[in-house]
């Protein structure tokens, strides 16, 4: 995939797939974007659900801090 709209048309196709997330997120690193991929990230392993508390405090704040 060369660009950004085959990932999110890749996503769309499956979504509940996190791997493609993952493989778009590790593509917006080399583009450039770290914060979006960051967010990607963050999302995906609270989604998956964090059993550490503090774990789980730490990225909903870093959620909020990229959403901003």
């Amino acid at each position: 995939m060369a660009d950004a709209q085959a990932f999110l048309d890749a996503i769309l196709e499956a979504p509940d797939d996190d791997a493609v997330r993952l493989v778009f997120s590790d593509w917006l690193d080399d583009q450039g974007e770290h914060e979006r991929a960051e967010f990607i990230r963050v999302q995906i392993e609270l989604a998956r659900g964090v059993a550490d508390v503090a774990r789980r405090e730490r990225l909903r704040r870093r959620e909020r801090e990229l959403l901003l």
